[in-house]
C-alpha cells in the first residue's frame, strides 16, 4: 500500500505541475492574444489548475516513454519519411496560413492546397534521400530525428485529447470552453491548426526541459515529503472539483 501511495504521489506531483502550467498558458494567451485582452480564469475549477493539461502530459509520458529513451536515425527509411514529411507539412501549411485569406475547414485546405502539399513532400523526400545516401558525413547520416518524431506524436495525441475533451464537456456539462468555428483548419470547431501546433511545440518543450527537472526533484525528495505535497495540493483541488463540477 505504501509503495502504491508513493508512486501515486510521484505522478500526482507531475500532474499538478502541468495543470498549473496549462492554466498559466491559457490565462496569458487570453490576456495578451485574444480580445478583449483581459484576465480570464480558464477551465471549470476555481483554483489555478487545468486538469486536461495534467492528464494530457501524463498520457504523453506513458505513451512516449520508449520513444524518448531510444535514438532514431534519419538513415532509417521510416524515420526519414516521417521526419521529412512532418517538417515539410509544418512549413508548407504555416506559409499557407500567413500568406492567404483565412481558410476555415480542413476539407477546403486539402481540396485547394492538397496537391501542392503532396508535391512539396515528394520533392522534399527525394532531396533528403539523396543527401543522406550520397553524403560521407557521419553526422548527417546518423542525424537523430527523435525530437521530430516526438513532436509529431504529441501533435496527434494532444489533438485527439482536445477533440474528445471538447465532445465530453459539451455533451455532459453543456459548456463550450472553446470554439474554433472561425479558425484556420478546424475540425467541427473542436480542434484547429493553431491550438494543435502550440500544444505540439509546448509539449515537446516540456518533455525536454521541465520533465527532466521534475524527474530530478522526485528522485531527490523523500517519499514522506512527496506524500505531504500531494495532500497539500490534492485536498484543495479535490474540494474545488466537487464544489465547482460535481455539485453544480
Amino acid at each position: 500500500m505504501k509503495k502504491i501511495l508513493e508512486k501515486f504521489s510521484d505522478y500526482y506531483i507531475m500532474f499538478a505541475v502541468y495543470c498549473l502550467i496549462g492554466w498559466l498558458y491559457e490565462v496569458l494567451w487570453m490576456w495578451f492574444v485574444v480580445p478583449p485582452f483581459k484576465f480570464t480564469n480558464r477551465g471549470v475549477l476555481f483554483g489555478p489548475f487545468l486538469p486536461i493539461y495534467g492528464f494530457g502530459m501524463l498520457i504523453l509520458l506513458v505513451l512516449l516513454k520508449k520513444v524518448l529513451e531510444k535514438k532514431h536515425s534519419i538513415k532509417n527509411p521510416i524515420y526519414m519519411f516521417i521526419s521529412t514529411t512532418t517538417v515539410i507539412t509544418f512549413i508548407y501549411t504555416t506559409i499557407i496560413e500567413y500568406t492567404t485569406p483565412k481558410i476555415y475547414k480542413v476539407s477546403y485546405y486539402l481540396q485547394n492546397y492538397g496537391l501542392g502539399l503532396l508535391i512539396a513532400n515528394i520533392i522534399g523526400l527525394i532531396v533528403v534521400y539523396l543527401i543522406v545516401s550520397k553524403t560521407k558525413n557521419k553526422n548527417i547520416k546518423n542525424l537523430d530525428v527523435t525530437i521530430i518524431l516526438i513532436f509529431l506524436a504529441i501533435w496527434i495525441i494532444t489533438t485527439l485529447i482536445e477533440y474528445v475533451s471538447h465532445y465530453l464537456i459539451d455533451t455532459y456539462s453543456h459548456k463550450l470552453l472553446w470554439d474554433y468555428t472561425q479558425d484556420f483548419l478546424n475540425i467541427n470547431a473542436r480542434v484547429n491548426w493553431d491550438a494543435s501546433r502550440n500544444f505540439a511545440i509546448g509539449g515537446t518543450f516540456l518533455l525536454y526541459t521541465v520533465q527532466p527537472l521534475l524527474n530530478k526533484f522526485i528522485k531527490n525528495t523523500k517519499d514522506k515529503n512527496k506524500i505531504l505535497i500531494t495532500l497539500i495540493i490534492g485536498i484543495p483541488m479535490l474540494i474545488d472539483f466537487i464544489v465547482n463540477v460535481v455539485l453544480k
